[in-house]
């Protein structure tokens, strides 16, 4: 599984509560903060999109690292996704920017010494089940953003988990020398649909499969253990149903528990078993959503910038040695691998 650091998401949720009026006060160690007082705006979304545990009014300590528990202080609550704190916080910042993902945003790639600018759009993909929610609506079981990069020869190609990290935002300088770019031709021409077809084709069904395996390993794990725990269960109270209905006949009679109350229980822990068994089916009938563009980024190369400066780029430059570099370090490990009797597969072309 692919992880977010704890790192981003401190950095983001800090900053973004304290666009939404919040304020965090530090206790002790960096990590252990408070929330005196929870603005209502926080409460009132969760209210509305939250299926688990409600935001509270006030947090004595959060946590975005696994040190819930300290001696003499209350538990943490501990901030990552899923959290009701952090998702209520998410869909307020992306209601109240959306208009901003959707204008885009001009990044600068400072590893490439190119001319060529190029499109960073980012998707959402889903995966559900067929179990029904509590709105009666299928089961989203995973979501995933993906990314996707056009350059200007309209080629498209995934641009790996979040390949955002490696850009920085444009300066003020830079975005005055970029007006003297005309909009490539490229950037209007069925952008969003290239991109949908390429995911569909490529992204989607990776999402699946690996959806898929995942849920399926679980699924057939979870039913041997129910099928074996409750077998057993039926097991006990039939032969118990028997042997009391035999007491009875013999004219033994046990004041706790009767036959009839036994066989009821064997009954209705058949029934339970058919109904865990089929509800583990339709966990496992999974199938994908259409993907979501939700945004989209210019990614302008160093190189350009400099050109359009009429600054000459120092030779060799940074970008053009780090990829040299990189090319003699995975040839070099390739062929300590080959040694060894192990087969390498070069997947820097699939940004892994």
């Amino acid at each position: 599984m692919r992880r977010l650091q704890p790192h981003f998401i401190a950095s983001f949720f800090l900053e973004a509560f304290k666009l939404l009026g919040g304020k965090v006060h530090e206790r002790g160690q960096a990590v252990h903060l408070q929330i005196r007082t929870l603005k209502a705006v926080v409460r009132n979304r969760d209210r509305q999109i939250g299926h688990g545990d409600a935001v509270l009014q006030r947090y004595e300590r959060i946590t975005f690292e696994g040190m819930i528990a300290v001696a003499g202080k209350p538990l943490a609550a501990f901030v990552c996704p899923g959290n009701p704190l952090l998702e209520a916080t998410i869909d307020l910042i992306i209601e109240r920017n959306r208009d901003l993902l959707k204008r885009g945003a001009v990044l600068v790639d400072e590893a490439d010494p190119g001319d060529q600018v190029r499109t960073l759009v980012y998707l959402e993909h889903s995966v559900q089940d067929a179990r029904a929610g509590a709105g009666g609506q299928r089961r989203i079981v995973s979501k995933q953003m993906q990314f996707v990069e056009i350059d200007n020869e309209g080629n498209t190609s995934a641009a790996g988990y979040a390949p955002y990290l490696n850009y920085r935002p444009v300066g003020q300088e830079e975005l005055g020398i970029l007006e003297k770019v005309p909009e490539p031709t490229w950037f209007r021409d069925e952008l969003e649909s290239r991109v949908l077809e390429y995911a569909a084709e490529h992204l989607v069904p990776s999402h699946l499969s690996e959806v898929r395996m995942r849920k399926e390993a679980l699924i057939d794990k979870t039913r041997a253990a129910v099928q074996e725990r409750l077998t057993k269960e039926i097991n006990y109270w039939d032969h118990r149903a028997i042997y009391l209905k035999e007491q009875e006949l013999a004219g033994r009679t046990n004041a706790r528990l009767n036959s009839g109350l036994a066989r009821q229980r064997a009954d209705e822990l058949t029934v339970r078993l058919q109904k865990r068994m089929a509800e583990l089916e339709q966990e496992r009938k999974i199938s994908p959503l259409p993907p979501v563009v939700l945004g989209a980024a210019l990614v302008v190369p160093l190189g350009l910038l400099t050109q359009l400066g009429g600054r000459a780029a120092a030779p060799p430059s940074f970008a053009a040695d780090t990829k040299r570099s990189e090319q003699l370090a995975v040839a070099r490990v390739m062929e300590t691998e080959r040694r060894l009797g192990f087969i390498p597969r070069d997947v820097s072309a699939d940004k892994l």
